[in-house]
């Protein structure tokens, strides 16, 4: 019983643990694995809008980030707004 007992709160702690890593991975805006930055990341002025000197700051995989803004720039109007940036799908990569 009481090796039960220190199985089940070892194991407790480690997913405590967890979830804080990632809540604090989340909060300080990083990408997650895989995935696309956050929104408020690029926003660095906090205007709800990314400029093309805001975004041309970050690193992307593919492609120019002249060609990647206007891409996401859906309406043309030389910023990204949260909503552009949220509904936008990359291009899939062929396997």
């Amino acid at each position: 019983m009481k090796q039960c007992s220190k199985v089940l709160l070892a194991f407790a702690l480690s997913i405590g643990f967890i979830g804080q890593s990632y809540a604090a991975g989340s909060e300080q805006g990083d990408r997650p694995q895989g995935g696309p930055p956050a929104f408020s990341s690029i926003d660095t002025d906090g205007n709800g809008e990314i400029s093309f000197t805001e975004f041309s700051a970050k690193d992307i995989p593919h492609g120019d980030h002249q060609t990647v803004f206007d891409e996401i720039d859906s309406d043309s109007d030389g910023v990204i707004t949260e909503s552009e940036f949220s509904s936008h799908k990359p291009p899939r990569r062929e396997n």
